[in-house]
């Protein structure tokens, strides 16, 4: 069975399309068969992975991204990269009163992502529309 893949673009007016009729979805499964079904409305072959979609949708300025999390059993190791969007993490620090830094924990630049030093792992997602 022959597959085709949609540019970024068409995935982001498919997100707009789906988002104006449902205002709100609380999953990223659900946002993502209800792309799909979208995308197929151009061409039959579409398809798009469910990280795809929610990168897409965490950097598009008509969606408010909502990221519920679990703490990881272990400290986890920051690359540098958000799980979320792949987007840059930075370092939260304090001052201490002392003088010196301790870092608190990493929030990501492009999307609401945020953890503590004992790593938060995103379990679901949440989109609404807004504009």
């Amino acid at each position: 069975m022959p597959y085709s893949i949609p540019d970024d673009d068409e995935i982001r007016d498919a997100l707009e399309n789906v988002m104006k009729r449902t205002k709100g979805i609380n999953s990223l499964n659900k946002l993502r068969r209800l792309v799909i079904k979208e995308l197929r409305i151009k061409s039959p072959d579409y398809t798009v992975s469910g990280p795809r979609i929610r990168k897409i949708a965490v950097r598009s300025s008509f969606i408010n991204t909502k990221i519920e999390a679990r703490r990881a059993d272990k400290k986890g190791e920051f690359k540098g990269r958000c799980p979320v969007c792949d987007g840059k993490l930075n370092m939260t620090k304090n001052e201490t009163i002392y003088g010196g830094t301790v870092t608190l924990g990493y929030q990501c630049t492009e999307c609401p992502y945020w953890t503590t030093m004992k790593k938060r792992v995103p379990t679901r997602y949440r989109f609404e529309y807004d504009k």
